[in-house]
């Protein structure tokens, strides 16, 4: 048949085709016609080469030769893959460590994260936080994925200056792929690739599919067993100036704590900055928990770990106070914060109501240096400038 000038479909191959951006919809086949509009037996058939083949007709290849399994490729090429799409949802919770140790709060940054594939689909961008150290978002975000595609997370600062201009700096980017995630869900940290020179940082992301439950992550409080036998010392120690809860300040190499992680799994293994809330039922009573330890030998122990966020703070000068009472004689390697009073840490406080500092938090590092009391207390003297690591027991119990 001859094709006629009225043909829409010419140019196009006899095939389904993907809408570009959407796996999940084809766009209608579209017949070969003539100029009649009457659709073409001979056009819609592969024109195969003619010559000398085994069988009845010298243009048709025999099944299992090599020409015939060279047209069912030719075929089968031209076939289209309709792929799934896989609908999940992720929450971007927060970054960690992201910042240079010399980070001072600026009111003119804002620190955001946005969510594309690695084709650069954009998926989601949070709000932006402003002036944060370790911006916590906690941004849930649904949407359909391409199986086997890679997500990637790049966490921006935004920078209004005084013309008016906005200026964005990238600060570094993480990736997951999703099949990793896709049927068993994530809930856990990625490393953040890209940053700063020196800067160690991560990203926590929680991911799950369609119908399904975000997986537990790491175990944030737990319920250990502990033995002592006769003249063996617990081996920690243990600060109990809060009067709640007990503080893990040090795990010596002898003892009982040290027996115990020798054969516990890493999740459950105890460490430095650890809380214990209760010793064989014992609770709110520090005191009472550590006499327990001491004098009983067989003891039901439950863990929990830190949370740990870092604060900026600006002074007038090096020898403005911080705003914070701090409990009377303290000892170790943390202060203990008994009061937040007026000063620089309500300053933040206001700002930024998702990281509020608090009676009962803990300052364990001073411009990312740890120390005992003394050294913690001359650090927060030396500069106008402060970065505060605060410690309090993780709430989330998995």
């Amino acid at each position: 048949a001859t094709m006629g000038n009225n043909c829409q479909c010419q140019d196009r191959a006899p095939v389904d085709t993907i809408v570009k951006g959407d796996p999940s919809r084809l766009e209608p086949r579209c017949e070969d016609t003539d100029s009649t509009g009457t659709p073409s037996a001979e056009l819609a058939l592969p024109t195969l080469e003619t010559g000398t083949c085994d069988g009845t007709h010298g243009d048709v290849p025999k099944p299992g030769s090599p020409r015939w399994a060279q047209s069912e490729n030719i075929q089968a090429e031209e076939l289209p893959i309709l792929v799934q799409p896989v609908p999940l949802t992720v929450t971007i919770v927060g970054t960690r460590g992201l910042r240079k140790k010399e980070w001072v709060p600026d009111s003119g940054k804002s620190c955001y994260c946005v969510l594309k594939t690695l084709k650069d689909q954009l998926l989601h961008t949070t709000p932006c936080i402003d002036g944060a150290f370790d911006p916590l978002w906690n941004e849930e975000v649904e949407f359909d994925c391409a199986p086997g595609e890679t997500l990637q997370f790049i966490i921006w600062d935004r920078t209004v200056e005084n013309d008016g201009h906005i200026k964005t700096d990238k600060l570094g980017r993480a990736v997951l792929e999703s099949k990793v995630c896709a049927s068993l869900g994530f809930n856990g940290k990625l490393c953040v690739q890209d940053a700063a020179r020196g800067v160690e940082a991560y990203l926590q992301i929680k991911v799950k599919s369609a119908g399904q439950e975000y997986p537990r992550g790491p175990p944030q409080e737990f319920t250990i067993n502990l033995q002592k036998s006769t003249g063996k010392p617990m081996g920690a120690d243990i600060d109990v100036s809060c009067g709640k809860m007990g503080y893990i300040r040090a795990v010596m190499r002898d003892g009982v704590f040290a027996e115990y992680n020798k054969t516990a799994t890493p999740e459950k293994q105890l460490r430095i900055g650890d809380y214990i809330k209760t010793v064989n039922g014992i609770q709110d009573n520090s005191l009472s928990m550590l006499d327990c330890l001491k004098k009983q030998g067989k003891f039901e122990v439950t863990i929990q770990r830190p949370l740990v966020f870092t604060i900026a703070i600006s002074k007038k000068d090096a020898k403005t106070q911080l705003g914070v009472i701090l409990v009377e004689k303290p000892t170790g390697n943390s202060l203990l914060i008994k009061e937040v009073s007026r000063g620089p840490v309500m300053d933040w406080n206001t700002i930024h109501p998702e990281q509020e500092v608090k009676a009962g938090d803990r300052i364990v590092a001073v411009n990312g240096k740890g120390g005992r009391v003394n050294e913690l207390v001359d650090a927060s003297k030396e500069a106008a400038q402060l970065q505060l690591a605060i410690s309090r027991p993780s709430t989330t119990r998995e």
